[in-house]
This record gives C-alpha cells, sequence and structure tokens, in this order.
C-alpha cells in the first residue's frame, strides 16, 4: 500500500458527493466518489474492478465522463474505511438545547485536529447553566403554572420545552429565540439568514444536517455560517470543517427554526416532487417511440392515478395549500418554471425539464377538454377538481410562446354553497365612510353599479358582497358570469358559452325576460353589453358590473369611449367602486421606523405634508415564522368610491375631463386610492413599497 497515495487521494475528497450515493451504493458496487476536475469524475476503485459495470451504474446519477483510480486491495479497504466512516457516520444521539438537557461534551476528532484547522471556539461552555424556563420566568415572559403546564405536556409529545410554550401561546417566538441566546451565549438567526440559497444547503449532506440538528446558512468562500439547535456540539463543528473545507461560524437556531427548515428544503413533498419528475422523464422515454400523440391522449385519459396525473394534482394542491391565486407554467432557455401567484407577486417554485413539461401541459388539456394537438393558436378550458372534500373550479388559457406554449390557470373560489344569514357587505380594509356610501348606492331601485380595477384586484369578491346583502325572498336576482366564480344560494347563476353562442350581450335579451329585479354582469367587454345594461338600467334594474380602469372618475371616460352616450351614462351610472389590493404587514414581524425625505415623496406631494409624514412612526416588513420569513401575510383592499350625485352628473352631461369629475368628487368627500393606501400605512397595515408597487409614486 503506498499510503503516501492514499493520503494525497483524501486530501482532494468532495463530501457532497455522498448525497447523490447512498452507503448501500458503495458497499454494493464498491467505490470511492472522489471529485470533479477539468470535466472528468474522478472514482477510486480496487484493482480488477468491472468497471464497465460501474460505469453503467454511476451513469444513472451523474453523466459526466469518469476517470478511474485503481488502488490495491489493502490501500483501496483503507481509503474505503475512511470514508465511509467519515461522510455516513453512525446514528448518534444529538442534544437538543431546548429539552433544558446539559450539553453533552463529546470527544473530538483526533485525526481531525492534525488534518484540518480547529473550529472556532465557541462560547459558554454550559457549566451553571440556567434552563430556558428559568430565564422566561426570571424576564416577566412565563409563570411556573405555565411552565408546569407545558412540561406536561412535553412528557405526553416528547416535544421539546420550548417549541412547546409557543404552540401553547405561552411566549413568543422572538422571546424563545431571546432566551435561548441568554442561556446558550450565542447570537440567533435572524429570518433573513433563514432564507437559504440551494447551492449553500447543498454544502452538507441531509443525513449529516438531520443528525447533528444544524443548517448552512452563508458562506463567502472561507468562513461557512451555521445556524444549530446545538451550538456545543464540538464533534459536528470538526466534521464540518472535513466535509467543506471552510471555517464554521456558529449562530444559535430554536428547534422550531430547524424544523422549518427541514420542511423546507428537505421535506417529504419535495422529495415527492422529484420522485414524479423521475418517474416521467422515464416514462417519457419508454413511450416516445412507441406511442403516438392520441394514443397518450387515450392513455392520460384512462390512467388518473400515473406519475403525470398525480403530478398534475401535487401542483393544484399545492397552490391550494399556499392560497395561490394563479398557476404559471412557463418556458424558459432550458426549462420549463413553475410560479404559483400568491397575495399578488409570482413566486417561483419549481423548474421542469422539457419532458416532463410536455406530460404536464398534455395533461390539463385532456382535463380541460382541450385540443391536446394545438400548439399554434390560444385556447381556454375550464375543470374542477375535489380536494379535502372541498370543489374548487380552474380556469385554464394557453398561449403560444416562442415555439412553445404557455399555461395559466386560474383557481377560483370553492364552488361551494356560501351561507346568506349574514347580509351585511365587507370590505377588507374598507372604511366606514366606504360602507356608507356603497349602501347608498345599493339602496337605489335602479341604475349602474360598477366595480373598476385590474384583474386580481378583488372586483368580483365586492360585487358578491353586495349581492348577498341584497339577497332575499322578495327579490329575483341573476347573474350572467365567464365563469361562475361563487356560487350563492338564491341567486339564479348563469354562464356564458362562447362556443355555443351564448354571450354576455346575447344573454341579456333573454334575462331581460326572465322578471329580474337585480342584474350582475360579469363584465362589461364591448358596446353591445354597454347598450343592453344602459337599457336595463333605464326599464327600472339594478346593474351590477366589473370594468377594467385605473380610476373611478377614469371609468366615465372608458365607457364614453365603448360608444354610450353623455347623457345616458350621467343618467344611467349610480356609482363606482374603484379598488386595489396590497400586501398586510405580518402584525407579528413588523417593525416600526420613521420614514426617510426619499419615501416621503414617494406617497405625498405636497413639501409641507411630507414632513409632517416623516415624523409618524410607520412600519416596514422583517420576516418570521409566522410569515415564512416574507414580512407579509395577506392582503387588504385600497378603496375608491364615487358616488354619482347631481353635480356629478351635470359634469357628466356637459363632457368634463376626468380629472375635474375627480377634483369634485374629492371635494365632495371621496378619498383616492392613494388617500386609502396611505391611511393603511399610517395604520400600520402596510408599507409604501406596496404603496408604490400597486399604484405608483405620487405626482403632483
Amino acid at each position: 500500500m503506498n499510503i503516501e497515495t492514499v493520503n494525497k487521494i483524501k486530501s482532494n475528497i468532495n463530501g457532497k458527493f455522498a448525497e447523490i450515493f447512498t452507503k448501500e451504493d458503495l458497499l454494493e458496487h464498491k467505490f470511492i466518489p472522489i471529485n470533479k476536475q477539468a470535466g472528468f469524475f474522478f472514482i477510486v476503485t480496487k484493482e480488477g474492478t468491472n468497471k464497465s459495470e460501474l460505469s453503467e451504474f454511476i451513469a444513472v446519477k451523474d453523466s459526466d465522463t469518469l476517470k478511474f483510480i485503481s488502488l490495491d486491495e489493502e490501500g483501496f479497504n483503507s481509503l474505503f474505511d475512511y470514508y465511509l466512516s467519515t461522510f455516513y457516520p453512525e446514528d448518534t444521539q444529538s442534544v437538543e438545547i431546548e429539552q433544558e438537557v446539559e450539553p453533552v461534551q463529546q470527544e473530538e476528532n483526533p485525526t481531525a485536529q492534525q488534518q484540518v484547522p480547529p473550529a472556532p471556539p465557541v462560547h459558554n461552555e454550559g457549566q451553571g447553566k440556567k434552563r430556558i424556563g428559568e430565564i422566561l420566568i426570571e424576564n416577566g415572559e412565563l409563570t411556573e403554572e405555565q411552565l408546569v403546564e407545558a412540561l406536561t405536556q412535553c412528557k405526553k409529545t416528547g416535544t421539546p420545552i420550548g417549541s412547546m410554550l409557543v404552540q401553547m401561546g405561552f411566549i413568543t417566538v422572538d422571546q424563545l429565540k431571546d432566551a435561548l441566546s441568554e442561556q446558550q451565549g450565542f447570537q440567533h438567526v435572524t429570518a433573513q439568514q433563514l432564507n437559504i440559497s440551494e447551492d449553500t444547503i447543498k454544502i452538507l449532506p441531509e443525513d449529516f444536517i438531520r443528525e447533528n440538528k444544524l443548517v448552512p446558512l452563508a458562506s463567502d468562500g472561507r468562513f461557512l455560517d451555521i445556524g444549530m439547535v446545538n451550538p456545543n456540539n464540538k464533534k459536528a463543528l470538526n466534521e464540518v470543517v472535513y466535509l467543506t473545507g471552510l471555517r464554521p461560524r456558529v449562530l444559535l437556531m430554536s428547534y422550531m427554526e430547524f424544523k422549518s427548515c427541514m420542511t423546507k428544503y428537505f421535506g417529504r413533498a419535495r422529495k415527492e416532487t422529484k420522485e414524479i419528475i423521475r418517474k416521467i422523464e422515464q416514462e417519457a422515454l419508454e413511450f416516445e417511440v412507441e406511442e403516438s400523440l392520441w394514443e397518450q391522449v387515450e392513455r392520460e385519459l384512462e390512467d388518473t392515478s400515473g406519475s403525470v396525473a398525480n403530478f398534475a394534482t401535487k401542483i393544484i394542491t399545492d397552490a391550494i395549500d399556499m392560497k395561490a391565486s394563479d398557476i404559471h407554467i412557463e418556458p424558459r432557455l432550458d426549462c420549463y418554471t413553475v410560479r404559483y401567484r400568491i397575495d399578488g407577486i409570482l413566486r417561483r417554485v419549481l423548474d421542469l425539464p422539457n419532458k416532463v413539461e410536455s406530460s404536464l401541459i398534455a395533461r390539463f388539456k385532456v382535463l380541460s377538454r382541450m385540443n391536446i394537438a394545438e400548439h399554434r393558436r390560444t385556447q381556454d378550458g375550464t375543470f374542477t377538481v375535489k380536494y379535502n372534500g372541498i370543489s374548487y373550479d380552474f380556469r385554464i388559457n394557453t398561449l403560444p410562446v416562442a415555439g412553445k406554449e404557455k399555461m395559466v390557470i386560474r383557481i377560483l373560489a370553492p364552488a361551494a354553497s356560501i351561507k346568506t344569514e349574514d347580509r351585511v357587505i365587507k370590505l377588507s380594509g374598507g372604511t366606514e365612510e366606504d360602507l356608507e356610501r356603497i349602501n347608498k348606492m345599493v339602496s337605489a331601485p335602479n341604475g349602474i353599479i360598477l366595480a373598476v380595477g385590474p384583474t386580481g384586484s378583488g372586483k368580483t369578491t365586492t360585487l358578491y358582497s353586495v349581492l348577498k346583502s341584497l339577497n332575499n325572498e322578495g327579490v329575483n336576482i341573476t347573474t350572467l358570469e365567464d365563469p361562475v366564480e361563487i356560487k350563492i344560494d338564491g341567486l339564479n347563476q348563469s354562464q356564458i358559452n362562447p362556443k355555443a353562442g351564448i354571450t354576455f350581450a346575447s344573454c341579456m335579451k333573454a334575462i331581460l325576460r326572465q322578471d329580474p329585479d337585480i342584474i350582475l354582469i360579469g363584465e362589461i367587454r364591448d358596446f353591445e353589453t354597454l347598450e343592453t345594461a344602459v337599457a336595463a338600467a333605464l326599464t327600472g334594474h339594478l346593474v351590477l358590473s366589473t370594468l377594467h380602469t385605473n380610476s373611478a372618475a377614469a371609468t366615465i371616460t372608458r365607457l364614453i369611449q365603448m360608444g354610450a352616450a353623455d347623457y345616458l351614462i350621467s343618467s344611467t351610472l349610480t356609482g363606482i367602486i374603484a379598488q386595489r389590493l396590497v400586501r398586510r404587514l405580518c402584525p407579528k414581524c413588523k417593525e416600526a421606523y420613521n420614514p426617510s425625505l426619499e419615501e416621503a415623496k414617494l406617497v405625498v406631494a405636497n413639501p409641507e405634508e411630507q414632513r409632517e409624514f416623516m415624523k409618524r412612526t410607520i412600519y416596514r416588513p422583517k420576516g418570521c415564522f409566522d410569515c415564512n420569513n416574507e414580512g407579509y401575510k395577506g392582503r387588504i383592499g385600497c378603496y375608491e368610491v364615487m358616488l354619482i350625485n347631481k353635480e356629478i352628473k351635470k359634469m357628466i352631461a356637459h363632457s368634463a375631463h376626468d380629472i375635474e369629475i375627480e377634483e369634485a368628487a374629492v371635494g365632495m368627500g371621496m378619498k383616492t386610492l392613494q388617500a386609502s393606501c396611505l391611511g393603511h400605512i399610517l395604520r400600520g397595515e402596510t408599507t409604501i413599497t406596496e404603496f408604490v408597487r400597486v399604484l405608483g409614486p405620487v405626482t403632483e
């Protein structure tokens, strides 16, 4: 055995390949993965190994060109034993500091001390440390009775005491982290540090991370920041040096944060997705020659439990669980990507290989009864999925993009009847003045009420709330929608079908023969629909509808542009509700501060008002466990409610500019969208960033 050769190989081992090959793989095939250099994957084998057979096995998991290093039996066995003991250590019981157990002083690896630089010194070895409960009681954040109750539950469930205290609502996550930091003498990780890149999380093997309850957070090429549940685990720190060649800098991490990272980066769902993609790729290879397109369609229709069907279902159910409003499946240069729109923001969740993409899009087309062979034209379709006992409707659209197809799936509200006992109009973020103005609108026996704004601004939800308040046995409410988004008991809800000749314009004529009192039109899209709506309002009906415009005043200009006469608009228009949705600050972690002059100029135009605004305390996002480190949780509405009174009617009839109409409405008490959003900022409900994102900066 050449000891010098073996030691040289040891110094070049890259431990990341332990993530690719299991211990069982190495024991069965007798090889050692070393490193990659100059496009070659270096593998150590024993003299006499069947390299052809081994190459076939490795090619399944890694496609790089192999370079073999052969060692005699003694040298190989020595290196093999070293590799297994270093990168596949036996399971050991790690210490969780939240369980109020003194840290175990583990034996250090003498070999590690000789070959690698020592880990940085840790603070506070644990002598005379106070327990977590004692610290919290001393700080006045916990009572003895609460501690006893929590400890009782810990014995039943095995949950660490700190996590149990948080779960029971006795303390907050921040209070726990402060107590742990005080106990251990380490700084705790921040929410920002828990947003870990994919490259960083892969620095250490998953098994090693789970066993030692630590998470790699960031690296600058020399140091590695590590969050640890037990920062006094010196053996784990020395192993980190072995595996990475980087010096660890330790930060304290709570057990809850560790579990959250495990779920996020190594969770079951993540592994299931990877496995499904692998199966679909394999199936694509098996069937790409044997099956024609229509044979694939037939197979997909018959098979509702195969890999593709499961993957499509998983994408849908994950989106529902994450409260997404839309699913985007989009082509990129070398792959497809899946994005969810959550709280109005698109978030990338998955990259798909091209072979998987074609099967997935075909599956959704089959579900929505679209032409699977058509790739050059846009298509629309719908389908329904039952999940957790609730039926969800989905609206799907495809668009040709650079020779490929983009698909967007809109997740509609659950297709379940809504209880109608509560007949009060509800506006998320609306003020009492807003509600009072809307109630005046809907009390009119006839006229047109419009909810306006861009796609996804909550227009339809507002109108449904209005209909819910008007719904009773004494009125006939008929709706015409595309599609029916929320089913409400007591309403006659019709869905348009352009392919069958059922359009908004044609169906409106039929609806008027149904003796309606109140009519909801999903959207006014053309002059014919507008004309029929005006006619219905003139003949004593209350008409509700939506329109895509930027403000209440701009709606009037848009109606005239569509072909309606000034005098008809002034005669029939009762009110306009313009709205937007902004993200709501997480109440548990939002951070108070005083805005700068540059920030004030973004939301306030008047210099004097800017100076006053700078004196106000407002809030910005920070990120915490509860909001998944986003800093925002949910959305809140901004409203601009314009009552069309006599003065406004006169201005419309005389072709007044929308700026003049808006100034007149503001003079009568209407709040603009900007004023509404500014109110949310001052109340600590949203941020300047959201104001600018949704409404843009103010102009003089």
